[in-house]
């Protein structure tokens, strides 16, 4: 037997085991029909007929008995319109327009400059900015250095 399965190849086994797995599918899918004949779709009605009163299916007789029937009910009150309000509207005076002189131009030859000013780091936009300041090209000039 070892044999025969040696000589069948890599191909072979895999199509053996294939097949194998195939026909356990379709035993299991079998025994399952069996066991449940419904028609396949999930949560359909199982439908079965149902005796007369007074007659069993298994020939003892048997009784009916009369639920009582529950009625719910619901109160619901209606809260009151609320009272109109009074609304004060105070008018201010718009405070005087504050005009503020354009930042001379400055310029910071090196960072040591703009650090001695107290205007290290600086920003793309911020008055003294200069790409000869910027390093690494993101946008903040002079940054404190964090090392390696």
């Amino acid at each position: 037997m070892r044999r025969k399965w040696a000589s069948t190849g890599l191909l072979g086994r895999i199509l053996a085991v294939a097949l194998g797995l195939f026909a356990a599918f379709v035993l299991l899918g079998s025994i399952l029909s069996a066991v449940d004949p419904s028609d396949g779709e999930p949560g359909s009605p199982v439908s079965s007929a149902t005796p007369a009163v007074g007659v069993s299916t298994t020939g003892l007789p048997t009784h009916r008995v009369e639920l009582p029937t529950v009625t719910a009910t619901e109160t619901v009150t209606v809260a009151p319109p609320p009272s109109p309000t009074k609304t004060v509207t105070e008018t201010a005076e718009a405070p005087e327009a504050v005009t503020t002189a354009p930042a001379p131009d400055v310029y910071y030859e090196n960072c040591d400059e703009a650090r001695a000013a107290g205007a290290a780091p600086l920003h793309r936009g911020d008055p003294g900015y200069g790409p000869h300041l910027d390093r690494d090209g993101d946008g903040v000039a002079c940054e404190p250095y964090a090392g390696p």
